[in-house]
């Protein structure tokens, strides 16, 4: 029974990182008519207003706690995939977004060190110098300079580094499904004062923009944090989060099959070394041993 749960488990993360995957394509067809404020804000309301009724039974578990980790934590995550779906008007294809995004997975552990005083392993640091090399052939060109989408993408991997961090930090002891639904509801809120702030709400959606954020928000957000929290319960982190890393490899392939997005060769040697970084992050090197001196 216990192995029945942990299988399902794999195959819900392995979902998980497939539609997670296909997002970034949704992104980009809704920026080719909406704002990325605009598409923020829908796209949270939505995945809110479905995770308040299925969560109403936990609603007398809500306190100042959850609601202070709403505020931080919503405020990231808002701010984050903001400037992600900004990312994409300057430039950055969905595949490019996806790997480039992926390095908030070698970031937080060094970000969380701040918060707990637990010092980043010696995978971290090499995960993050490998990164780094992978970063730059992705994105520098002949004269070693980075374009602007693939920049304001990296910012978008920082932020989103702060933001698990964050939701690390205030889950310990609460309900994950509650922290969650504080979160994407004040994300929600992030994107209409940035809507409200850049234009306004858009005078007419086509259905093809529509689509692409109803499937963003049913599928992307509301599912996706549902499969995660079930995944996550059954099976080893360190497995489900390299099972969950899988989202940056299926962006590519989704950004080719329905983007027509074209790889280069050295694209995607920096695909392959950033992938490797995130995988390295999540495990962990035998430790030096210290040498014994006897009398």
């Amino acid at each position: 029974m216990e192995q029945n749960k942990r299988m399902q488990a794999h195959a819900l993360l392995l979902l998980t990182a497939i539609i997670w995957g296909s997002a970034f394509v949704f992104q980009k067809f809704a920026t080719e008519e909406l704002s990325s404020w605009f598409i923020t804000a829908a796209r949270f309301s939505i995945a809110a207003c479905l995770l308040w009724v299925l969560t109403r039974p936990k609603w007398g578990r809500l306190n100042k706690s959850y609601l202070l980790g709403g505020v931080i934590t919503g405020t990231t995550m808002g701010l984050a995939t903001a400037i992600q779906t900004v990312a994409l008007t300057l430039g950055t294809t969905p595949g490019k977004s996806a790997f480039l995004t992926a390095v908030y997975c070698v970031i937080v552990p060094f970000f969380y060190w701040f918060v707990s005083k637990e010092r980043p392993q010696r995978n971290h640091v090499l995960a993050a110098v490998i990164c780094l090399v992978g970063i730059g052939l992705i994105s520098l060109n002949g004269d070693l300079q980075m374009q602007t989408g693939d920049l304001v993408t990296l910012v978008c991997g920082v932020i989103y580094a702060c933001d698990l961090t964050a939701v690390a930090w205030f889950s310990k002891g609460r309900d994950p499904l509650l922290v969650a639904t504080m979160q994407i509801t004040f994300s929600a809120v992030v994107g209409w004062i940035g809507t409200f702030c850049v234009g306004g709400i858009p005078a007419s959606v086509s259905l093809e923009a529509a689509g692409s954020v109803l499937y963003l928000s049913l599928f992307s957000t509301a599912l996706c944090l549902f499969l995660q929290a079930y995944g996550l319960k059954y099976t080893d982190p360190a497995v489900g989060t390299i099972l969950l890393s899988l989202e940056s490899v299926f962006g590519v392939l989704f950004s080719v099959l329905l983007y027509h997005e074209v790889v280069t060769g050295r694209m995607a040697i920096g695909f392959a070394v950033v992938f490797v970084a995130v995988l390295l992050s999540q495990f962990r090197l035998p430790e030096k041993k210290k040498m014994q001196i006897q009398d």
